[in-house]
């Protein structure tokens, strides 16, 4: 596995091919796109959520800090709301894209000065009750990835 923000398909670090982007439109799950020659179909809307038998969330996402609103479409005038495409994370790389990306921020178990995360991208990259019982780590080492 990559040392730095690996690909969740294949686990490489560096890859073009292994680029992520999301496709947002609205309040509806967003669509996914990469060019990683292991990469699966999943449905988004079920892998955020996870279940007892599928715990992992680890999904692509949109980055608050880099993306806080999605730009309107340059010269629309329609009421329909367009997809927009941006570049995504991994869920699980989100701890150390923050480090990297937003030197601003507090980010637990990595940097404790700073300015504080909004509270909607902490919960994001936050682990469930369901992962920290499945993953082959204790609850203590699962709480300083975040």
């Amino acid at each position: 596995v990559g040392a730095v923000l690996p690909c969740s398909f294949c686990g490489r670090s560096g890859m073009p091919q292994c680029a992520i982007t999301i496709f947002v439109k609205g309040d509806t799950a967003p669509t996914w796109e990469t060019k990683c020659i292991y990469k699966h179909v999943f449905r988004y809307g079920s892998a955020i959520v996870g279940s007892k038998n599928t715990p992992s969330r680890n999904v692509p996402m949109k980055c608050e800090l880099c993306h806080p609103t999605l730009p309107p479409q340059p010269g629309r005038t329609s009421q329909k709301v367009q997809a927009v495409s941006v570049d995504a994370v991994w869920r699980y790389n989100m701890a150390e894209h923050l480090v990297t990306a937003h030197e601003e921020y507090v980010i637990p178990g990595h940097r404790e000065t700073g300015v504080p995360l909004p509270s909607g991208v902490l919960a994001a990259m936050t682990f469930s009750e369901l992962e920290q019982k499945a993953a082959p780590y204790s609850k203590e080492a699962l709480a300083d990835t975040v």
